[in-house]
């Protein structure tokens, strides 16, 4: 069976706000004591945004939400003169492997490019390391925040097109 998968702005799909927000959740914050109500304002306060960042990008396979990305201002307070960042990137476990947070990533920094921004941002633990360089982040800063993580940015000057 063919699967169609397509990365799109989720002022696009606003009926996956809900699900978006609660992977969101689930994934980052719940664990952190965060109430999913925090994370679907700050989710519906992105919807409402008219262009530029911030924005909020959801997968799709077959009409259903499988994974998402953000775009926003900043993700480390230690670095706050740093702007955009990639934050919340998430692939459904059963659908990982397919290029799917790729294509999540690929699409963030078509549309920061867009609005002639010369760099994206994110943090991340050092685990994750060979993922994020091998499509073309390079590390910037070790230990960064009050997480110790790594800072990576991806110029972007050469994105991909999509295909």
């Amino acid at each position: 069976m063919t699967r169609a998968t397509g990365i799109l702005d989720l002022r696009e799909r606003p009926h996956h706000a809900a699900a978006v927000a609660e992977r969101i959740w689930n994934a980052f914050w719940r664990h952190k004591g965060t109430e999913l109500a925090t994370i679907r304002d700050g989710l519906h306060a992105i919807l409402k945004t008219q262009g530029g960042v911030p924005f909020a990008l959801v997968a799709e396979v077959d009409g259903r939400p499988c994974g998402n990305a953000l775009v926003i201002n900043n993700d480390e307070p230690a670095k706050p003169e740093l702007t955009p960042w990639l934050a919340a990137l998430w692939v459904d476990e059963e659908v990982r492997s397919r290029g799917i947070a790729r294509a999540l990533l690929d699409e963030a920094a078509r549309c920061c490019q867009a609005l002639d921004m010369p760099r994206l941002y994110l943090v991340l633990r050092p685990a994750l390391r060979g993922f994020y360089t091998g499509l073309g982040w390079r590390a910037v800063e070790e230990e960064v925040g009050q997480h110790r993580q790594v800072l990576y940015a991806r110029e972007l000057g050469a994105v991909p097109s999509r295909p």
